[in-house]
């Protein structure tokens, strides 16, 4: 009789875990397929921003409580000015690139009057790469560019020393919503 029970209490054990795996996966596919969702909103915002003429889109950006605002460039000459059309940048803000697909974005300092920091995600908004405190290219011939070792489908830009103020670090998630 104590044999049975032990088969039972075993086999129910087993089920246990078996359901809960199946759980986990379903809310892990189910969180993938929202960041997916949204990913695509964001790259069809664009593309309709970039046909009514639009120069820029808004986002709230969130990064392990902290709240930034980010402005989207619509345009591929927006894109390849970025930030150098500023002169600074507060804490609370921020530039965020969208890409229709992923890909290893490189980026320089080309024109650029302050440091940044760079960080590149991936389609989900998770943290795949950073370079901290890039200075502005003194001069165009000696202007290095910055790949990341990922692709990318993102990449958000922030006053210099963000990442590391925040704690921020290769994994973060960050998450993003356009501003109407």
């Amino acid at each position: 009789m104590k044999a049975g029970f032990t088969d039972f209490a075993i086999m129910l054990t087993l089920a246990s875990l078996l359901l809960l795996i199946a759980c986990q996966y379903v809310f892990a596919t189910e969180a993938a397929t929202q960041a997916n969702h949204a990913n695509t909103n964001l790259v069809k915002a664009l593309q309709d921003a970039l046909q009514n003429d639009s120069k820029y889109l808004r986002a709230k950006v969130s990064i392990e409580g902290f709240e930034l605002s980010a402005e989207i460039p619509v345009t591929g000459e927006l894109m390849s000015k970025g930030l150098s059309v500023k002169n600074h940048l507060r804490e609370n803000e921020s530039m965020l690139f969208v890409f229709e697909e992923p890909s290893r974005h490189a980026f320089w300092m080309k024109d650029m009057k302050f440091p940044i920091d760079i960080i590149w995600l991936d389609s989900n908004g998770k943290i795949v790469d950073m370079e901290e405190n890039l200075m502005p290219c003194p001069l165009v011939l000696i202007c290095p560019s910055y790949t990341p070792n990922a692709d990318s489908q993102y990449v958000l830009e922030t006053m210099a020393g963000f990442a590391q103020r925040h704690d921020i670090s290769l994994g973060t998630n960050i998450k993003f919503e356009l501003m109407s």
